[in-house]
């Protein structure tokens, strides 16, 4: 499958997770929020304490897989659960105050005669609105749990909801997330990074379609599903998130319930054996296979066909287009610039050795290229010679000439994209060369070291010898090296 990793990755890192700028936005705002309670809620509530440390990070803000909204309806929602103990939870009376009570008495001291809409009840929480209208539209919400210790010293939590105090965590999630990090992490370096990135291109994948078009779970129910089918860790998040999708189309084939595996004695989090959400991503799983399953075919092994492949799944708005065409760019300034420096090199060689000496370009027995030739990048060699005895030591096209019996390492580098092949040639001139019958002006394959970017020689015969590197796609050569010249004493 044709290498589109380096554009997912840059897709996901510029249109998948949110921003430094954003993201601070989003915290700044629930700090706000926090400091109005702290400030206002002992006014509501005499005798109550509450501070920093009376506020629990949750949901997709706390764990890092946050993904950038695609549709002006989506919202942000970021989550901060508010925990305060149940004995300052009482009326002045002394009657303990009910879950409904408590919750109205923080969405008080969350109003603010600066929003257009102040706060409300939700099931679970009080939420805070922002932005009601633009790309940046989001929420805060601030689940109240309240706490107290049982006859064992063991601290018991319970979240207020609509109707009244049930037993929750608001830790549980958040420590069992990053548990699963650091695990992954410490058996493979990378993996649990990894697991995050999964788990942020799964949801956007599911939310690359409005509501209307697809119907997809929600990210815990995801979360779930890539901690259970993530991959081992691959280099190429491409090739992960193909394999993630394979096992997860596998894994839905015989089961649909989702575990909420950081609260393995709860209820499952699917209503159903077959919840139509759940049913829907394993269509759309099954789709996205097929159209990678494409990408297995020889005349699919470029990044054309991967881009229609990957902008189907990721719906990506023009972004892998506009990578290539910039990439495009790059490579003919690059290109340009190369055939810049070798007329340079070229016009500084006259100067040095006399133009005469340029004639030794032009040798009978140096063979044309048999391919088109439609440059489109540039190829840079740099070489390297070692002596018995000696450190391996770099040295410039053309320099002082080099003693025999030396080992010379050249090595290749380009902006050109994979596939390709490499082949190299090395012409030769000079009396000993002609007489010893080793005059040399073909074309050889790159040897397997790094791709054939390497090439392995050594210093035999007196005289100026060069060599030069071509990159070779489907018959035609799309960059081209100046000669390197290597004199020999």
């Amino acid at each position: 499958m044709y290498d589109y990793s380096e554009r997912i990755e840059n897709f996901r890192d510029q249109k998948v997770r949110l921003s430094g700028d954003f993201l601070g936005k989003l915290l700044a705002h629930r700090k706000a929020n926090r400091d109005r309670l702290i400030s206002r809620l002992p006014e509501n509530i005499t005798g109550v304490t509450i501070g920093d440390s009376s506020f629990y990070p949750q949901g997709s803000v706390a764990m890092q897989t946050i993904i950038q909204t695609k549709y002006t309806e989506e919202e942000y929602d970021v989550d901060d659960g508010v925990v305060l103990w149940k004995h300052q939870l009482v009326k002045n009376n002394g009657a303990e105050l009910t879950a409904a009570e408590v919750k109205e008495k923080v969405r008080v001291a969350l109003k603010d005669e600066r929003f257009n809409r102040q706060p409300k009840h939700c099931t679970n929480c009080v939420r805070v609105f922002y932005a009601d209208t633009d790309e940046e539209k989001h929420h805060v919400d601030f689940p109240v749990y309240r706490r107290w210790e049982d006859d064992s010293g063991n601290i018991q939590r319970e979240l207020a909801n609509e109707e009244k105090w049930v037993k929750s965590d608001p830790t549980q999630v958040n420590e069992w997330f990053g548990k699963e990090v650091e695990t992954r992490n410490k058996a493979v370096n990378g993996r649990g990074s990894q697991f995050r990135q999964l788990i942020q291109l799964l949801k956007r994948f599911c939310r690359s379609r409005p509501d209307t078009e697809w119907d997809m779970p929600n990210g815990m129910k995801l979360t779930m599903l890539v901690a259970e089918c993530q991959p081992p860790f691959q280099t190429r998040i491409d090739l992960a998130f193909r394999e993630l999708l394979t096992r997860l189309e596998g894994r839905l084939v015989w089961n649909k319930q989702i575990n909420n595996l950081a609260h393995p004695a709860q209820p499952a989090i699917t209503a159903s054996a077959a919840d139509g959400n759940v049913v829907e991503l394993h269509t759309h799983t099954r789709e996205a296979i097929a159209k990678l399953k494409e990408l297995d075919k020889a005349d699919s092994n470029n990044a054309d066909a991967a881009r229609v492949a990957w902008d189907w799944i990721f719906r990506s708005d023009g972004f892998f287009k506009a990578f290539d065409d910039k990439r495009k760019e790059d490579e003919d300034k690059a290109a340009r610039a190369s055939i810049v420096e070798s007329e340079n090199a070229l016009a500084s060689l006259a100067r040095r050795v006399g133009s005469a000496a340029l004639s030794i370009f032009r040798v009978p027995h140096r063979q044309r290229p048999q391919w088109d030739m439609q440059l489109a990048g540039a190829v840079h060699v740099r070489g390297y010679f070692t002596r018995k005895g000696f450190r391996q030591q770099e040295f410039q096209s053309n320099s002082e000439p080099l003693p025999k019996h030396c080992s010379l390492t050249f090595e290749a580098t380009s902006a050109i994209s994979r596939p390709f092949k490499v082949y190299w040639q090395v012409v030769n001139t000079g009396d000993e060369a002609s007489t010893a019958g080793g005059l040399r002006g073909d074309f050889c394959d790159g040897l397997t070291e790094r791709g054939g970017l390497v090439r392995n020689e050594g210093t035999r015969y007196k005289g100026s010898h060069w060599i030069e590197c071509f990159i070779v796609k489907q018959c035609v050569c799309v960059a081209r090296s100046s000669e390197f010249v290597v004199n020999i004493q």
